[in-house]
């Protein structure tokens, strides 16, 4: 039996270890890490040096400035550099992160085998969205993306995987997310503008994603938190990072930038402050 290990026990981790487990028909064996004791289930040393694939889904919360903090990825990949004594085990980063970050990774720690594996679930049906996945991307050296490849193709027979490099596989994850939180804020736009002239939302909206090309997710206002634009622990910290990482290339993003202005005028309680650690840095 396989054995795979989870360090960091949030929603992401929940619904990897639920995803392989026998409990869902999985065939794995799951060790679980966690820094809160209440829920890790065994130590870092046997998650690290029992499993073959080691998955990592810890915070990158974004600073006061909006760049992202990268102190949780630095500081785990440290505890497993120093407690493995593997070879050939792979360490799979779930968590977001800029393009370059994980070749970063690779080239700080060369004894750990390091894939990029970008999670798209929701918070609300995590475990649903992992088992029910459109596609797995998997980015890093072909002989290890091949191996984590066929760790979720013996789980999951017909999924699509696309085998590609660090920086693509990480830039893939940020076209989703960037893209999700400026449809959100163009929804809340043309609600806005139907409000005003008293046209009929819900008859407009169906009449717009009636057009087959146009997908009909994140486009509700307000949305299922039942508030307008976008919160939570993933989209606010997610676009203020890709906006400072653009920024320091010399990029302008005013598409992205607008949609941020938007969220905060839509969404003046910017309720994502809230969730230290996770939205926004301790620090």
């Amino acid at each position: 039996m396989t054995t795979i290990g989870i360090i960091g026990n949030g929603y992401v981790g929940g619904a990897i270890a639920h995803g392989f487990s026998p409990t869902s028909t999985g065939n794995c064996e799951v060790k679980v890490y966690d820094k809160l004791p209440e829920r890790a289930l065994n130590t870092l040393e046997e998650t690290v040096n029992d499993s073959e694939f080691i998955f990592v889904s810890v915070p990158t919360p974004m600073t006061k400035k909006g760049s992202i903090s990268l102190k949780y990825i630095d500081q785990v990949f440290q505890e497993i550099n120093e407690v493995n004594k593997q070879s050939d085990n792979i360490v799979i980063l779930k968590s977001t992160v800029v393009p370059g970050t994980t070749e970063k990774l690779q080239e700080k720690f060369p004894d750990l085998n390091i894939v990029f594996n970008p999670e798209f679930l929701t918070e609300r049906a995590s475990r649903l969205d992992f088992i029910n996945q459109s596609r797995i991307v998997l980015g890093g050296v072909k002989e290890h993306t091949a191996k984590v490849a066929k760790l979720y193709t013996d789980r999951f027979k017909y999924c699509n995987v696309i085998e590609t490099d660090y920086k693509t596989s990480e830039m893939i994850k940020y076209f989703s997310n960037i893209f999700f939180s400026v449809k959100v804020a163009f929804a809340n736009e043309m609600k806005l503008i139907c409000e005003k002239i008293g046209a009929d939302w819900d008859t407009a909206l169906e009449g717009f994603v009636a057009d087959g090309r146009i997908a009909d997710s994140h486009l509700n206002v307000p949305g299922p938190d039942g508030k307008r634009g976008f919160g939570g622990s993933c989209f606010p910290k997610d676009i203020n990072a890709f906006m400072a990482f653009a920024k320091e290339l010399g990029v302008n993003t005013h598409t992205i930038n607008g949609a941020w202005e938007t969220n905060l005028e839509v969404r003046p309680e910017q309720d994502w402050k809230e969730l230290k650690g996770r939205a926004i840095d301790e620090d």
